[in-house]
């Protein structure tokens, strides 16, 4: 008899799920099979409740300026100076290590998923799912938390020209820094495409940036600037058209380094900025510009006119005079428009769907983060306008002329580069 229940307590028990217990007696013989109720499914989605609890509170304050700039200046850079010199100690960008594991960790998930759906084990891929969401959800909240509020700070604070410009002073300030322009870009070597050839390696680069950063005494800034990291899957970066990339919860800025040389300069300055705490992109572009033009290396400022001149250039137009700004462009040295065309070239060959892909994401992430022209707010520093108005008294056409941040940037650095006598002091160093 014993033989009996124990080869149908065997039998009972087979094929049966772990997770299903056996029901027994009072004297012990084996009844019905009960199943046990599954408690993975409702502790995952209690996390993820649980998680979007703060990240809907910060969401929501951070649309406060007052809050936000307390935030960023504290919290924020209190953070990145606390894991910015722990992964300053590593020799490699540990968000591009990051972005490697989450690539491979998805390409897994998604084949593991695809297979339990072929056998039908669609609690797995249920599970899987919701896994993800909390790991989706731990990553905001630390998004959001050393990072997210800086787009909505007050306005940021770099020079501005507070007099008013008329033509002939506007011509003036450009020819100064025109001057300084060509005489730079005949100065360095050239490569067999026409472009630059930076006389630094990139580590020297990294240092002489953050050096440069170090001029910033405004309390706006953060106090700590980590330094630059190489990306080593650069080549991906070109292929979305992204010249480099900065994560505050690593506390770390990325460059690609195989685009064109001015633009990893650029680069570089662009993604510190975003480590000072200035997350808006037309106000990373303006500080760039502002701490390569206003630098006393001679390559650092080459780089900076190859980024910014354009825009000061085009104040001109804005008077309506366009014989006075060809003959201004006629000017500037041949070896810029050379290189001009070797980086165009250089994006030109990158594949177009990728980067399409790569914009629209990043256009639907600054949207997300308050720039409501998406891509469009790199160019924020850049917008100037004219007002067309009629004089009530007069009755005379009357233009008003208002000039870019990017201009009146430039025009507050010429007036610091002339004396009180108005003779005009050289912008070149020694």
């Amino acid at each position: 008899m014993q033989a009996k229940l124990t080869a149908k307590r065997k039998m009972l028990g087979q094929g049966f799920p772990k997770y299903r217990k056996r029901r027994r007696d009072l004297c012990g013989n084996v009844g019905a099979v009960k199943r046990a109720f599954p408690l993975a499914p409702f502790i995952l989605g209690a996390v993820i409740c649980a998680l979007a609890v703060p990240l809907s509170v910060m969401s929501a304050m951070r649309t406060d300026t007052a809050l936000a700039e307390w935030w960023t200046r504290n919290v924020q850079a209190g953070w990145e100076r606390a894991v910015g010199t722990l992964t300053s100690w590593l020799p490699f960008s540990v968000t591009e290590l990051f972005i490697v594991l989450g690539i491979c960790a998805g390409v897994y998930l998604i084949m593991r998923a695809f297979v339990d759906l072929c056998t039908a084990k669609f609690a797995r891929v249920g599970i899987g799912a919701l896994s993800v969401c909390v790991a989706a959800m731990y990553i905001l909240n630390i998004y959001v938390l050393s990072m997210g509020f800086g787009y909505y700070r007050a306005a940021m604070p770099v020079p501005q020209s507070g007099k008013k410009y008329d033509e002939r002073q506007t011509v003036t300030a450009i020819e100064f820094f025109l001057d300084d322009y060509t005489a730079l870009a005949d100065r360095f070597e050239r490569d067999d495409d026409g472009q630059v050839v930076c006389p630094y390696t990139f580590a020297e680069l990294a240092e002489l940036i953050k050096a440069e950063y170090a001029r910033l005494d405004d309390p706006y800034f953060a106090a700590y600037t980590p330094t630059a990291k190489p990306i080593v899957n650069s080549w991906f970066l070109s292929d979305m058209l992204i010249t480099g990339i900065t994560f505050l919860p690593f506390g770390e800025a990325g460059v690609n380094t195989v685009a064109p040389p001015t633009t990893i300069t650029v680069t570089m300055a662009h993604e510190l900025a975003h480590a000072k705490g200035v997350q808006r992109e037309g106000d990373a572009n303006l500080l760039a510009w502002y701490i390569l033009v206003s630098s006393d290396n001679d390559y650092l400022r080459y780089c900076g006119y190859y980024g910014a001149f354009d825009n000061l250039l085009s104040a001109v137009l804005l008077f309506d005079d366009r014989d006075e700004y060809d003959r201004l462009v006629g000017l500037m040295s041949p070896r810029v428009f050379a290189e001009r065309t070797a980086a165009r070239k250089y994006w030109n060959a990158q594949p177009d769907l990728i980067g399409n892909i790569a914009e629209f994401f990043n256009d639907i992430y600054l949207k997300l983060n308050g720039a409501l022209n998406g891509t469009g707010s790199y160019g924020d520093g850049n917008k100037s306008d004219v007002i067309i108005d009629v004089d009530p008294d007069t009755g005379d056409i009357v233009r008003d002329v208002v000039f870019s941040k990017t201009q009146m940037m430039f025009f507050a650095l010429y007036e610091q580069k002339t004396s009180s006598n108005g003779r005009m002091l050289s912008c070149h160093s020694e």
